[in-house]
């Protein structure tokens, strides 16, 4: 659009030299190679070229009267109207004041979203252009590949609306569908309409639409209803309402309720034959901070309310939950220089019990920081952590909470800074008051204190052809104090950190351009308390091969069952045509994470796993993106999951053909089980008119 304009103005500055210029009163400039004028009416001819406040025009030849404002163009017209229109015609005349006229034959282009419509004649009015036997495409002009052919329509130009009557539809110069009527927006902006709609067939729900419905009537606020139908097996609405309530915060409030066929219910033996839910979001980065300088605080929570499960696996055709626990949260916290304060809330719903009565819920959880200051000198820090945890449910013990933690750390720099130590001495306390519970005491008591001990050195040197950087450190863990008293319940968690040495060490490479090479890092940790003393050596590499290919390896060997208790290996390759990754996990039922927390030493996990995941696609064929994705689990020789496809992009329109596998929940009277579900999509998309997709499915039933 700007070098045609930048063309235009550059020919006229041209033709000043050699042609004659009028202007007129009417605020419009002739400029051409010749320039003639009778009474009001100014004859122009050869490169002419028209400005007016609303246009700007060339043409082999004009007419324009300065008295009535009409005017008459003769060869190779182009009218620009603004920044996005633009049209080409052998004849147009049109009145400039009251932007009336007609043209033929017409071609037109909506520049920002490279529309056009060709027709044989059109009448131009201030707001619309209506159009007979015309065609309109997104497509290379000449042989576009999608087309559709109508035999009159109007274009609103302040709508951006496109109404087509009669029109047929081409792919290529083969007519594939006709429909009485047919309509289309140009507008990329936000406003009230219809989205595109999502449908398909499903050998057990039937035929499937769902035509979401958006509603903006204000910038701050919009509304999207989804109304859909599954013909075998019920029908529902879902909704979002979203807002922004100030510069700083939004929200959104969804909610939405789904019915069963009693039929389908029935044959499916569902717990609920109705599904319905409630999710309120909201985020809000300043509160008191909007009037206190020298505070920050934030607002955050996600509530959560369901029936069930399907409730999530009914919203569209592709939303799916595979937990059955509904978790609503709250966080709010307010920071003043060195001193934090948090108010947090956990809620849970769990959707595979008949009652949530016997559910624990943590409300509320306060917490209070103090930030690591110094305490009489400079290199002895000090902080302080306090958190009080309420537990509470109906049926069932709960607890109430308080925790406090309190670290002393004393820094030194020894042999010029190559050498670093730090102590500390670590206070904590925990005291819980039950209820709701005459079975066990009424409260319990923990404290302990430990010291921990940091040695560690940071080298780097320069080699002729690399830059080596190190870092090697030492931890020691002392628990020194430790009392318990009264009864601990098991949801109850205490900081407690076991006796422990943990060797790190941590090293990168660079080439000669300060490009990273290989990462590598190496940990073990000794356990003295423990009956075994040696976690797993744990090894992890990475090397850079290139700016495209990536290795990672991340090895932990068990001392305790001497061999390997997990084993991963990752390939990743990136460039502007092919990617790819493909990785490799083993993990022994022997496997255990290294933690300098205390942990049941007899804790193994219950079987071995051992899968593959792979993804691939490449751009190679032009036009053509081919992708595919396979996770494999070794152990028990199944794929989890698996897809294939390929997607065509051209500039007009793109389409996609693809396979895939998927396992959604559902709760039965009995228990929760699983549907797997495997199909092929296909999807086409036509620039700007939007996507059609149509998904052919199978189900089969797993027990879980």
């Amino acid at each position: 659009m700007q070098i045609r304009i930048f063309f235009l103005l550059l020919l006229s500055f041209g033709s000043l030299c050699a042609a004659e210029t009028q202007k007129t009163p009417q605020d419009v400039e002739v400029l051409a190679n010749t320039v003639s004028k009778e009474d009001t009416l100014v004859h122009a001819v050869g490169n002419v070229v028209l400005y007016s406040p609303k246009y700007l025009i060339t043409a082999d030849e004009a007419y324009y009267d300065q008295a009535n404002g009409d005017l008459e163009l003769f060869g190779n017209i182009t009218m620009l109207e603004g920044v996005s229109y633009a049209t080409r015609s052998g004849h147009t005349k049109i009145n400039l004041n009251t932007d009336k006229g007609v043209s033929d034959p017409l071609f037109f282009v909506d520049e920002s979203t490279n529309v056009w419509i060709k027709c044989e004649n059109a009448v131009l009015n201030p707001d619309t252009y209506v159009t007979q036997k015309s065609i309109v495409s997104s497509c290379n002009a000449q042989d576009p590949d999608w087309k559709i052919a109508f035999t009159s329509g109007e274009f609103d130009k302040e709508n951006k609306w496109m109404h087509l009557y009669n029109p047929v539809f081409y792919a290529g110069d083969m007519p594939v569908m006709y429909l009485p009527y047919f309509s289309f927006t140009t507008d990329k902006t936000r406003r009230t309409g219809l989205l595109k709609p999502e449908f398909g067939m499903g050998s057990k729900e039937g035929f499937y639409y769902m035509q979401p419905i958006y509603f903006a009537p204000d910038i701050n606020w919009d509304l999207e209803l989804k109304p859909q139908i599954r013909t075998s097996r019920g029908e529902g609405m879902h909704g979002t309402y979203r807002f922004v309530d100030s510069a700083y915060s939004s929200g959104a409030i969804t909610t939405g309720y789904f019915s069963e066929h009693k039929q389908y219910a029935e044959d499916e033996n569902l717990k609920n034959d109705s599904h319905y839910g409630l999710k309120v979001t909201y985020d809000r980065s300043t509160l008191l901070s909007s009037k206190y300088d020298t505070l920050e605080d934030g607002l955050w929570f996600d509530i959560n309310y369901l029936n069930d499960i399907d409730y999530y696996n009914t919203m569209s055709k592709d939303t799916s939950s595979y937990d059955k626990l509904a978790t609503s949260r709250l966080n709010y916290y307010i920071k003043h220089d060195e001193d934090y304060f948090g108010l947090y809330a956990k809620y849970y719903i769990d959707t595979s019990k008949i009652s949530n009565d016997s559910t624990l819920q943590e409300l509320p959880t306060f917490h209070y920081h103090h930030f690591a200051n110094p305490l009489l000198v400079d290199n002895l820090l000090y902080s302080v952590d306090y958190k009080a945890n309420n537990y509470t449910r109906k049926e069932g013990i709960t607890a109430f909470q308080n925790e406090l933690d309190a670290p002393f750390t004393l820094y030194f720099s020894l042999l010029e800074d190559y050498l670093h130590l730090s102590i500390s001495e670590n206070v904590y306390m925990s005291r819980i008051a039950y209820g709701n519970d005459d079975t066990q005491e009424s409260e319990g008591k923990y404290w302990r204190n430990y010291h921990k001990l940091s040695l560690y050195t940071e080298l780097s040197k320069p080699y002729d052809n690399f830059y080596h950087t190190m870092y090697f450190g030492i931890d020691q863990i002392l628990p020194s104090k430790e009392e318990e008293n009264g009864y601990i319940a098991d949801f109850i968690t205490l900081n407690t950190l076991a006796k422990s040495t943990t060797f790190s060490l941590k090293e990168f490479f660079y080439n000669e351009d300060g490009e990273k090479k290989v990462s590598h890092t190496l940990k073990q940790i000794y356990y003295s308390d423990y009956d075994y003393k040696y976690g797993d050596l744990e090894n992890d590499l990475k090397y850079y091969m290139t700016d495209r290919i990536y290795l990672g390896h991340n090895l932990h060997y068990s001392h305790e069952f001497s061999k390997v208790s997990r084993n991963q290996v990752s390939v990743n390759y990136a460039d502007d045509i092919y990617s790819a990754s493909v990785r490799y996990t083993f993990q022994d039922k022997v496997y255990k994470e290294n933690t300098i927390y205390k942990v049941n030493q007899s804790t193994t996990q219950k079987k071995d796993y051992s899968y593959v995941t792979f993804y691939a696609d490449t751009k190679y064929f032009t036009h053509y993106n081919v992708f595919t994705s396979v996770d494999y689990d070794m152990q028990d020789d199944q794929f989890r999951s698996w897809g294939f496809g390929f997607k065509k992009t051209m500039k007009c329109w793109d389409y996609s053909v693809q396979y895939k596998e998927k396992t959604t929940p559902k709760l039965t009277s009995a228990s929760i089980d699983s549907v797997s579900r495997d199909g092929i999509m296909f999807m086409f998309n036509l620039y700007p008119l939007g996507s059609v997709g149509y998904e052919f499915a199978k189900e089969s039933e797993q027990k879980l």
